[in-house]
């Protein structure tokens, strides 16, 4: 009876080690990189306005398009406007104000990797132009996606070479992730404002974007939402 105890206690411990080893681990599925897009400006404030044509239109219309970009890469996209509504009450007193309020409150509920606002430039020279990245320095983490974003630009074969800046603009400068603000063009310029206005030159700038996003994602090791970044068409645009 010793005998037969002991076995059955060796047969046991033995059934609980194969047991152990041949169970299926716990996996933990991948969070999706989260990306949260602004569309500067909108409703009462049409930000800068130039030769009739409205900043706060083309930046939804950018901001589209580089949804529609990253989400083709396997990014969750979120908007702090979709519409050319603002987001500020109509009774606000002061409706800017309220505005970024609210965009902020989003933001922190939406709890992304990171913000990309999108804007547009002036400038009293009317041959200035070009796009240029901003960064909120007291974030970690905002300058790099900047850089990033700038050199794909800078290395692209587009007419501009700029370099990133530190920006007190509030959305960015609060926000709890990542954020960076884009000027895309200035509508000052008479060549560059009539591109920006086009379908296929935003479709340019979603893809340098959207192709500076994955790039960093693959350099932090995160490439579980990567795929292959492919071109859109883009050739006879700038021509």
């Amino acid at each position: 009876m010793r005998y037969l105890a002991i076995s059955l206690c060796l047969l046991a411990v033995s059934l609980a080690i194969f047991c152990d080893f041949n169970a299926t681990p716990a996996v933990t599925a991948p969070t999706q990189f989260h990306v949260v897009l602004d569309a500067g400006h909108g409703g009462h404030d049409n930000g800068a306005t130039v030769a009739g044509v409205s900043e706060a239109q083309i930046n939804l219309q950018i901001v589209k398009v580089l949804a529609r970009e990253l989400t083709a890469q396997g990014i969750k996209v979120s908007f702090t406007r979709v519409d050319e509504e603002s987001l500020n009450s109509p009774y606000a007193s002061n409706k800017k104000v309220d505005d970024m309020n609210k965009r902020r409150a989003k933001i922190r509920e939406l709890d992304p990797d990171l913000v990309i606002a999108i804007h547009q430039n002036t400038y009293p020279l009317t041959s200035v132009s070009g796009l240029q990245c901003f960064y909120a320095n007291e974030t970690a983490g905002s300058r790099e996606y900047a850089t990033a974003i700038q050199d794909q630009f800078n290395h692209s074969g587009l007419p501009m070479y700029k370099t990133v800046k530190p920006t007190d603009f509030n959305l960015v400068e609060h926000s709890p992730c990542p954020a960076v603000l884009i000027e895309c063009g200035f509508l000052t310029n008479p060549r560059e404002r009539k591109l920006l206005q086009t379908s296929a030159y935003q479709q340019v700038l979603a893809f340098h974007i959207s192709t500076a996003v994955v790039r960093m994602m693959k350099q932090g090791g995160n490439e579980r939402c990567v795929t292959n970044v492919q071109p859109s068409a883009m050739c006879s645009v700038l021509s």
